[in-house]
Order: structure tokens, then sequence, then C-alpha cells
């Protein structure tokens, strides 16, 4: 598999989870609230989550640590993920923090790589993604507020529900072109 190809996956990828992620935003509401927002805090889902965002974070990592570190990287992912189960308090609100700035970095990277068509559309995209992710990922609670302000305020629930819409159709857009240039 080429990178070209696992950046046209991505973007079919990034377009499932926008639409699934605006539809989310769309049908939240005061009545399923108290189930959503205990989501910030689950440790199961968080686990998974942080295992996977550390794994994604070791060739990032490669480069930059000693040659003595090397062989302990992966490891490390199992160990830290252990410890963050244990001891990280909303824990699913982090890893998915985490997650968002990788994917917006990855993305952005490779939308200039490949020359997608209008880049600066998902630039801009990406930008907004990794803020959320640092937000989230700072201060873990206020997605715990953003769900709550999206149950109940019409408002906060139409922006973000507008511009994951958006995120889906540009990246379904882009991924197709992508797929016929071949």
């Amino acid at each position: 598999m080429t990178d070209y190809n696992i950046y046209c996956f991505a973007l079919m990828i990034t377009t499932a989870i926008s639409a699934v992620a605006g539809i989310w935003c769309l049908r939240m509401n005061p009545a399923n609230l108290n189930f959503w927002e205990k989501m910030p805090r689950e440790k199961v889902s968080g686990t998974i989550l942080a295992f996977l965002a550390l794994l994604w974070c070791v060739p990032h990592a490669v480069p930059i640590v000693w040659p003595w570190m090397l062989p302990l990287l992966y490891p490390m992912v199992f160990i830290f993920t252990v410890l963050g189960c244990l001891y990280l308090d909303y824990i699913f609100s982090r890893a998915l923090g985490g997650i968002l700035i990788l994917g917006a970095i990855y993305l952005l990277h490779e939308s200039f790589t490949f020359h997608t068509p209008a880049a600066w559309v998902l630039a801009v995209s990406c930008w907004i993604v990794a803020i959320a992710g640092l937000f989230i990922s700072a201060k873990p609670y206020l997605l715990r507020d953003f769900i709550r302000l999206i149950a109940k305020n019409k408002m906060w629930k139409a922006v973000p529900a507008a511009f994951l819409l958006f995120l889906a159709v540009y990246s379904l857009i882009a991924g197709i072109i992508h797929l016929t240039r071949g």
C-alpha cells in the first residue's frame, strides 16, 4: 500500500467520521444527555483510543529519541496505556484530543504533498480540528461542557454540525478526485 493510497483511505475515513459526528451533533438533545455526558470519562473506550494515539506517536518519536530508547518505544506504549487507564481522569477526552491533533496534522501535511484541490479549505478545517483537539486535551472537561451545550442550545448544535458535515462533503469530493487520478 502506497502513501497515496493511505491518504485516499484517510480522506474516506475522515468523511465517515465527520458525517457521523455531524449527525450526532444534530441528534443530541436533553433526553439523551445523561448517556453522552458520561463519555468524556469513559475508561474502556478511552483506553482503546489512548492506545491507538500512543501507537500513532511511535513513528513520530523515532527521529527524536536517543538510539538506546528505540527498542523501548513499543513497550512504552503498553506501559503508558495501562498507567493512563489507572491514573488519568477524563481519559477518553484526552485521547480524543490526541487523535484529533494527529489526524489533522496528517491530513494537512499530505494534502500539500499530494496536491489536493483547494487544499487551503482542508488546511483551515484541519487547523480548526487541531485547535479543538488542543482544547480538549488541555482541559478535558470542556468536552463534557460542549456536549451539554449542544444538547441545550440550537446555535451550538448547528455550527459544529454544519462544520463537520462540510468537512465530510469536502473530504469525500477530495477523496474521489484523488482516487480517479490514481
